[in-house]
């Protein structure tokens, strides 16, 4: 099944049929790239710049982190050359087929807007920066005339009027999609205790914005990320063991978009989560139950790793993460059923044939 999936994945690229987020699939891969964390841990890793990764047909989205700052509004990415070659890099990404999104949030990004009309018009500036041409006035685009498809939030802090800043941003993507032509995104990446107080806002209550999908980081929180499936009674009921997948399902079909999808957010390596929570890391072939578990909720829409860099410095990760998230749930159950009397079951790499050279080069944009 590995091989013929695969195979298929190849034949499509081949013929030119692009990928790119599917809000009716349940298959969607989204891998964040710029912050190089495994290249933090071993420089011997570092990412690659972003165009090297989008030949690769297996991954859908790729969400661009981070805009780390409002004051000024900044961006903090890894291998970035310059405005014009950034500008250049995501279109040949979306050429590509990839869905790319601008993240805003991180672990570096610690001040919300001011009020709910600063919030407002800080939306309606990155907008103008990274949206449609000619959407707001800026002159300073950094990524030139190249329009992202659509902003990410990560949120990882408790921060005042993020609230309007996301409905703003909704309102002028809803606007934009009433023209035709590109389609754009509103994301969000929650961490999994249910309600995420950092989000909050954003997701319930009367000040809730309509999400076109969530990607929910299961992991670096024990009471609800993977590593609750090393529980055995995790076996007979995940949500009894703490695993809250249902929950975020819940949320979806109640929410202010109730077609809302929900991402298992993994880490792509073990240098992908803090130090103290090393545990939320699972092997790739330990994903197999935990993806098939998930795709029986009716709002889930694929897998979020975190990152690039990790994936692609942990051979065979991404190979057999596709196969689990591409392929039915019912052959993901056979396939597990038909692993060898030692637990193997018959998956390979072929990440190591896209290793390149890789750049090291890193600045801050202060716009």
């Amino acid at each position: 099944m590995f091989w013929q999936s695969t195979l298929i994945i190849g034949l499509l690229w081949a013929i030119g049929v692009s990928a790119g987020y599917n809000p009716g699939a349940t298959d969607n891969l989204a891998v964040y790239w710029g912050q190089n964390s495994a290249g933090a841990a071993d420089a011997g890793k570092s990412q690659m710049s972003l165009s090297e990764y989008c030949s690769n047909a297996e991954v859908d989205i790729i969400p661009i982190a981070f805009l780390s700052n409002f004051n000024p509004i900044e961006l903090d990415l890894t291998n970035m050359d310059d405005d014009k070659n950034m500008g250049q890099e995501v279109a040949s990404c979306q050429k590509a087929g990839k869905t790319v999104l601008l993240s805003i949030g991180g672990s570096m990004f610690t001040q919300g807007p001011s009020s709910p009309q600063a919030a407002q018009a800080l939306a309606d500036k990155v907008w103008s920066m990274f949206g449609p041409t000619g959407s707001g006035g800026s002159s300073n685009r950094p990524f030139g005339n190249t329009v992202v498809d659509g902003f990410d939030l990560d949120i990882e802090a408790p921060l005042q009027n993020m609230a309007p800043f996301a409905a703003r941003l909704r309102q002028n993507i809803d606007k934009a999609n009433s023209g035709g032509g590109q389609k754009f995104y509103l994301s969000a990446a929650p961490q999994c205790p249910f309600p995420d107080v950092n989000n909050q806002a954003m997701l319930q209550g009367d000040s809730a914005v309509a999400f076109d999908f969530v990607m929910v980081q299961f992991y670096n929180n024990a009471k609800c990320d993977i590593r609750i499936f090393d529980d055995p009674a995790a076996k007979s009921d995940p949500s009894q063991a703490g695993f809250n997948m249902d929950q975020w399902d819940q949320w979806a079909h109640s929410s202010k978009n109730p077609n809302t999808k929900v991402f298992l957010g993994i880490p792509g390596g073990p240098t992908a989560v803090t130090p103290s929570e090393k545990a939320s890391y699972q092997d790739p072939n330990a994903l197999a139950p935990i993806i098939a578990y998930s795709k029986k909720f009716s709002s889930f829409g694929g897998v979020m790793i975190w990152d690039m860099s990790q994936v692609w410095a942990n051979p065979g990760f991404l190979d057999t993460v596709t196969n689990d998230v591409k392929c039915p749930p019912a052959a993901n159950a056979n396939a597990n059923a038909n692993a060898d009397a030692n637990g193997n079951t018959a998956r390979q790499s072929n990440t190591s044939s896209v290793q390149r050279a890789r750049r090291a080069h890193q600045r801050e944009w202060k716009l």
